[in-house]
């Protein structure tokens, strides 16, 4: 009963439970709901909105070279807030970008996506850069200030905004994709939460922010667009490539129900995998920064969530097809057999994706980036050689067992670098005291 006292005293511990009853209370809601979304809208309105976010996501990440991770490295707060500027300008200097090459090029674009309704919906890809940029360089700064209740609060928002869109929207028989609609417009429910806790900061950079500032932050950070954006393109590409690729190779129908019960088993996972990233890697790195061993912490997470995630996926193994039917309607009873093909790797995934910000600290992008270099390119043969032999199942059997052995090395790795990065701390301590010995 001591141990657990002390624990729940831990401001980790803490921490991680304010931004983990955010998420769970948002996407809980979004979970209860599933099932009358699920009879609001069909497998292909699910498809073009899975299609219309993966463009998104990749658009996105290039637009401000991943300098919003590297708000939570400097030493100077003026630092961190003059790289949350440069984000600012770089995100919205993208989303220009994008607005003229939508407008000189629309047809092209268009017929490449295969989906007639994108001539629409094309347009607003310049509002979803604006807007993701401006959630993300607010939400890394809120959790460098430890402000876990603002980001908890600013997501149970957005959740709620969204599903409050998609069922009015659905319910009424709108002539739109309010789950398109929604994902527009709520963000801007989350984003609102931020200002009063950022723009204080902000403000006070600026009697050093200037142009040769930002040029300094921009070459100190250089890895981020040199490594850690390839990495997230090529991570995003690969988690996409299914909606991609079956929306070509099949039909928007087949992509939807992949998304739908996608969407089913990730939406839990990254509860649990969010909340333990944004809080375990700022005390990770505090403890890396102090000279403290870090192996200990991530090889007991590892455990931890292997224990309380094993008897959920053997169930959902087992039964998939049965509680899809019965939760969300027969016509969704295929989203449940596809899941059940890709449940090892997500199982991996869940295991592996808290831990994700490890190569980053202890600067191992370059081999991080090659690992995604192969995942990508043997996930589109596996996607192809299923296309290629018109079989779905064959596609997803090809694409998850490639996908569990990739991540399944990459958990090993992630483990050893921190195994080897506290032996190096314990090599110095032992060589200092040493030296002060002989001294």
């Amino acid at each position: 009963m001591l141990q657990m006292k002390q624990f729940l005293k831990q401001d980790y511990t803490r921490n991680f439970f304010k931004l983990f009853s955010g998420m769970l209370l948002a996407q809980g809601l979004s979970f209860a709901l599933s099932p009358l979304l699920s009879r609001l809208y069909t497998p292909e309105d699910f498809g073009l909105v899975a299609f219309y976010m993966a463009i998104a996501g990749l658009l996105s990440m290039a637009a401000t070279l991943k300098y919003e991770q590297a708000i939570m490295l400097p030493a100077k707060t003026e630092h961190a807030s003059a790289l949350l500027v440069l984000v600012v300008l770089l995100g919205s200097a993208f989303a220009v970008f994008i607005s003229l090459i939508i407008y000189l090029f629309h047809p092209f674009w268009v017929k490449l996506t295969g989906l007639p309704e994108m001539s629409f919906w094309i347009w607003f890809l310049p509002i979803s850069i604006l807007l993701h940029t401006l959630f993300q360089s607010f939400n890394y700064m809120a959790n460098r200030l430890k402000h876990f209740g603002t980001m908890a609060t600013a997501n149970v928002s957005q959740h709620i905004a969204l599903n409050v869109v998609r069922i009015t929207l659905g319910s009424l028989k709108v002539p739109l994709n309010g789950l398109l609609v929604g994902q527009l417009i709520a963000p801007v429910f989350s984003i609102i939460f931020f200002p009063r806790k950022v723009f204080p900061l902000v403000k006070s950079a600026f009697p050093v922010l200037n142009l040769q500032v930002l040029r300094e932050l921009s070459a100190r950070y250089i890895q981020y667009p040199k490594y850690n954006l390839l990495q997230s393109l090529s991570n995003n590409l690969a988690s996409s490539l299914p909606i991609f690729m079956f929306t070509s190779g099949f039909s928007g129908e087949t992509a939807g129900l992949y998304a739908f019960g996608y969407t089913f088993v990730f939406r839990p996972l990254s509860l649990f995998s969010q909340s333990t990233l944004q809080v375990l890697s700022q005390k990770i790195i505090e403890d890396y920064n102090q000279h403290q061993p870090i192996y200990p912490n991530i090889r007991k997470l590892v455990f931890q969530f292997f224990k309380i995630g094993i008897l959920p996926f053997i169930v959902l193994g087992l039964f998939a097809p049965t509680i899809f039917s019965f939760i969300f309607s027969p016509v969704w009873e295929e989203s449940g057999r596809m899941i059940q093909i890709l449940l090892p790797w997500l199982f991996l995934v869940y295991l592996t994706s808290p831990l994700a910000f490890l190569p980053e600290l202890l600067f191992r992008q370059k081999k991080s980036m090659i690992i995604d270099f192969f995942s990508i390119s043997l996930r589109f043969l596996a996607l192809y050689t299923g296309i290629w032999f018109n079989d779905i199942y064959l596609a997803l059997f090809l694409f998850s067992g490639v996908s569990f052995f990739i991540v399944g090395y990459a958990l090993f790795w992630y483990l050893q670098i921190a195994k080897r990065s506290d032996l190096q701390i314990t090599l110095r301590y032992d060589s200092d005291s040493n030296n002060k010995k002989k001294s």
